[in-house]
């Protein structure tokens, strides 16, 4: 059951802090971007190595929501953000120590770990104030202000790496970890009392309640039509510096500038779908999300195999593909709590493990195929075209006439 509404003022600070404490991840992927190819010629290793680095953080994410889901279910959403922060923050002094790429990967595998905490939990917390349609136009103000992180964290990084080296930037993550604790204590209240705790059940039969989820049909291919969606977004991730610095030369100074285009256009669909989901609900716009990310990987995918535009070729299909690919996040978060309303946190969990999993797997093909501007392509068509059969799939095994109108 949903609590009771928030004053404005409220409202809005739980919105901001949501989305500082979710920004914790993107930061941690996208200000590290600029910094690969030159970590990949410090290192003398191929750049595929330094791609590792981001799927190994993304396992770690996974393992990480997939662990705190039920923890925060039965312990409260508090204790689990303070654990996940902490953990990160050490992890993060780990990498800037770090002296060869293996200790890179181990420690920023244990710092996607810590990181986990944060989105999930913000989910969570989401999901036990609102329902339905209110919980996806409030998910979408939390990913738009989340997703300003994206936007300015290559900046950031270039910024950094015209001063200082690549360590540097991990030193600025361990302060904006501080900021966040600081947050989390001063800010934001426990959104899951004692008393709707699950402390009747073991943890095991807990982790156990995951497989139970997975046996309702709707919720898995939720599962899998947001995850892939997020596979062909962190395709683009993955690449995105080799295809900017090292096939079209672009400076490290401004990578960033080239990155945030994208991430502006992610912005602006996610903030337009805060306010259509109220009026068409989460399944239409979904389904708009789906198509066009299909759509538009088709086109990349020609441009990039063909040298069609060159530049502009491998830019404008990008600007259009990732400016639904928050629209599908937030929508397919909704839909897959309502399905789970007695389990938010373990639904929670599962959206961020099947969603970093495709993330690590993505990023892991871009490099076997080569980590340029084709390879990206090619996962993100396969990414696509898997979110659209499973959009397809879910339709049809949940016909209801209410599923689609927007309610509170």
């Amino acid at each position: 059951m949903a609590q009771p509404p928030l004053s404005r003022g409220r409202y809005f600070i739980f919105i901001a802090v949501l989305g500082m404490l979710t920004a914790i991840a993107p930061l941690s992927i996208d200000m590290y971007l600029p910094a690969m190819p030159g970590l990949a010629r410090q290192f003398a290793v191929d750049p595929a190595y330094v791609q590792y680095s981001l799927s190994l953080f993304f396992l770690g994410l996974a393992a990480g929501q997939l662990t705190y889901g039920p923890l925060s279910d039965r312990y409260g959403r508090r204790p689990i953000l303070y654990f996940g922060i902490t953990l990160y923050l050490v992890a993060a002094v780990a990498c800037a120590l770090s002296t060869s790429v293996g200790m890179l990967i181990v420690a920023r595998a244990a710092q996607g770990f810590g990181a986990a905490a944060a989105p999930v939990m913000a989910r969570a917390v989401v999901r036990d104030r609102f329902a339905g349609a209110k919980a996806a136009s409030v998910m979408s103000f939390v990913v738009m202000v989340m997703a300003t992180a994206p936007l300015v964290a290559p900046i950031v990084g270039g910024l950094v790496l015209t001063f200082a080296s690549w360590q540097g930037i991990f030193w600025l993550l361990c302060v904006y970890a501080l900021m966040c604790l600081v947050a989390l204590t001063a800010l934001l209240p426990e959104s899951h009392p004692p008393e709707r705790r699950t402390r009747d059940r073991s943890l095991v039969a807990q982790y156990i309640g995951y497989l139970a989820l997975l046996r309702r049909g709707p919720i898995t291919l939720f599962l899998v039509c947001g995850g892939l969606m997020f596979g062909a977004l962190f395709s683009y991730v993955a690449a995105s510096s080799f295809i900017y610095i090292n096939q079209f030369g672009v400076d490290e100074s401004v990578f960033g500038f080239y990155f945030g285009a994208n991430v502006l256009a992610m912005l602006v669909g996610t903030a337009a779908n805060g306010r259509l989901v109220m009026r068409f609900g989460y399944r239409t716009l979904l389904g708009v999300a789906v198509a066009n990310t299909l759509g538009c990987s088709l086109v990349l995918l020609a441009t990039t195999l063909t040298g069609f535009g060159g530049f502009w070729g491998v830019a404008i299909p990008l600007f259009f593909l990732l400016s639904t690919v928050g629209v599908a996040g937030a929508n397919t978060v909704a839909g897959l709590l309502d399905q789970a309303p007695d389990a938010a946190g373990a639904a929670s969990a599962l959206f961020g493990v099947v969603q970093f999993s495709c993330g690590a797997l993505a990023t892991w093909f871009v490099g076997v195929f080569g980590g340029d501007a084709a390879a990206m392509a090619i996962v993100m068509c396969a990414a696509s075209a898997g979110s659209t059969l499973a959009y397809v799939m879910l339709r049809a095994v949940t016909r209801e006439a209410s599923a689609d109108a927007p309610h509170a």
